[in-house]
């Protein structure tokens, strides 16, 4: 694929991406957060089962890649969807969405550790700026004691360290033709257990089944779930995935906006340096995105746990 092709590809899982959290905050009102969550979980992995049934597909991945889709069940929908979930009703959605899109700044330092991928000036330039824009926005609602403290800024860190780390073993997993299989295990095996503490703890609220909720729902099954995953493991599998996931910087400034929007969330001078940091990181990026070749990882060598990235 051209680098313009893959820029584009980018945006488009930007714009999904950054409405997520509205639709989260949104879907709140209607159903508990880890119901809904392990909810879009399994069905996002549910609907992937059933598009591989349709095209004939083999519906198990090989036997190679059992060992790393429980790591990212774990850390890519477990963990990052819980904390996502979570998030949105202890802090605002734009401000969610900002931290909970700071995989970036994890991906490129994990990248570089485990991955062996060089850290050149433009991409220690781009983070930098992008870190620098996320701090901006966040800080005036981090600050406001009127929001729920560290909590709230926490969980959406938690869930972007998360997807880093998913991101870091799809990419050592080489995926290949089992990109659809092995997201829809993922879903499928992390989601249940989000299901499974919600039964626990979240006993006694019931989900309000109306035309709102249904319609965010299959936004964020369909959508936010199978399609664009997908089609990020499937971009990882030819990319340095620390420089590809520093365009995904553009994801906040377009969360902030969607909350401003949606929600009527207010955006001061320093939200807006913050959104003018992010954009030039991202234009440093994506001035220097020519194909390079990444560092390959021998197709049968096994992803490391989890706990080790």
């Amino acid at each position: 694929m051209t680098p313009r092709g893959r820029v584009a590809l980018v945006f488009c899982l930007a714009v999904v991406y950054a409405m997520c959290y509205s639709a989260i905050k949104a879907g709140l009102a209607y159903a508990p957060p880890l119901r809904f969550a392990g909810m879009r979980a399994v069905l996002g992995g549910a609907v992937l089962l059933a598009l591989l049934v349709i095209q004939r597909k083999p519906v198990l991945p090989p036997s190679r890649f059992w060992r790393g889709i429980p790591a990212l069940a774990a850390t890519g929908t477990f963990l990052s969807f819980g904390a996502m979930f979570l998030s949105p009703g202890r802090t605002g959605a734009g401000i969610a969405s900002v931290l909970g899109n700071t995989g970036p700044v994890f991906v490129v330092i994990l990248a570089a550790i485990f991955l062996g991928e060089r850290v050149t000036r433009a991409t220690a330039g781009a983070l930098a700026l992008g870190l620098a824009g996320v701090t901006l926005i966040a800080y005036p609602a981090i600050t406001d004691p009127s929001r729920r403290g560290a909590l709230g800024a926490i969980l959406p860190l938690m869930a972007a360290a998360g997807t880093a780390v998913q991101s870091v073993i799809v990419k050592r997993m080489e995926l290949r033709d089992a990109v659809l299989s092995v997201t829809a295990w993922q879903f499928v095996l992390g989601g249940l257990p989000l299901l499974a503490v919600s039964a626990l703890v979240e006993r006694g609220t019931p989900i309000t089944w109306n035309g709102s909720f249904v319609s965010l729902f299959l936004f964020l099954t369909v959508v936010g779930t199978s399609a664009a995953t997908a089609l990020w493991f499937w971009l990882v599998q030819d990319e340095e995935v620390g420089r590809l996931t520093l365009q995904l910087f553009l994801v906040p400034v377009l969360g902030l906006l969607s909350a401003v929007v949606l929600f009527g969330e207010q955006v001061g001078a320093m939200e807006a340096a913050g959104v003018a940091f992010v954009l030039l990181g991202i234009s440093l990026v994506v001035s220097r995105s020519e194909p390079t070749a990444a560092p390959r990882v021998s197709r049968g060598a096994p992803p490391r746990d989890a706990g080790t990235a």
